[in-house]
């Protein structure tokens, strides 16, 4: 099986082995991944601009996937930037963050929370959950004061904002399960997990690039599809 995890957003692709080797702790043997990155855009999505922009990317690298032989696509992004005009597209199953992590939650708890970035990440998250039908199980949603470009440089207090954000969910809005609401996040899961352990909070945290990509792999080898069904005005472009 064939994957291509498309990085949604102009960054340094030199981390990709890293990539390789945390994706690979949740796939099974002879699963391959082959990575993009987008050409032009903005180096992170945090708002419907950057999505709007960087999504046209998103969906030239999908087609360019489809067309080397890629089994499915995963997009490296919680806010999905050009996932379902791509599945207009291709024929192959194409996913985002949002919606794996999100079920996986919905699947594990009545309750589910999730913890974004900033104030504009709360506005978009309910947004998202309107739009998707997830609003009445989504019953906490909350930020921790950072935008996507700072969280790597600062991951010691990223860890420390989300145990306590997580523990506050746990205890105050009875959130049995939660997902993070940046794929970047997924750098400081386990020292997360471990001081959540350590107090003694049961909440299940979902990482969603880990999700995400397994969810597709899943998807893939149960030969299931999430095509939309190709818009016949854009027969041309497909034929570039």
């Amino acid at each position: 099986m064939k994957l291509t995890v498309i990085h949604a957003v102009v960054r340094n692709s030199r981390d990709n082995p890293e990539y390789l080797q945390y994706l690979g702790e949740v796939l099974p043997p002879g699963t391959q991944i082959a990575f993009e990155q987008v050409e032009y855009g903005f180096p992170s999505i945090e708002s419907d601009l950057h999505g709007i922009v960087n999504g046209s990317e998103v969906i030239r690298l999908a087609r360019k996937a489809e067309k080397e032989g890629a089994d499915g696509v995963f997009v490296n992004c919680f806010d999905d930037p050009g996932v379902y005009a791509a599945r207009e597209l291709i024929q192959i199953p194409v996913f985002g963050a949002y919606q794996p992590a999100v079920l996986t939650a919905m699947s594990l708890a009545d309750r589910v929370g999730i913890i974004t970035t900033d104030k504009a990440g709360i506005l978009s998250e309910s947004r998202k959950a309107l739009l998707n039908g997830f609003e009445k199980r989504i019953v906490a949603i909350r930020d921790v004061d950072m935008n996507v470009l700072s969280l790597e440089g600062n991951l010691d207090l990223l860890a420390e904002r989300l145990t306590e954000i997580c523990t506050i969910m746990h205890q105050e809005e009875q959130v049995g399960a939660l997902t993070l609401g940046c794929t970047g996040m997924h750098k400081v899961i386990e020292m997360l997990r471990n001081k959540l352990k350590d107090a003694n909070c049961p909440v299940t945290v979902i990482e969603p690039l880990q999700t995400g990509v397994s969810y597709l792999e899943y998807v893939v080898r149960n030969g299931y599809s999430n095509q939309l069904g190709v818009v016949d005005s854009i027969d041309a472009w497909k034929r570039r």
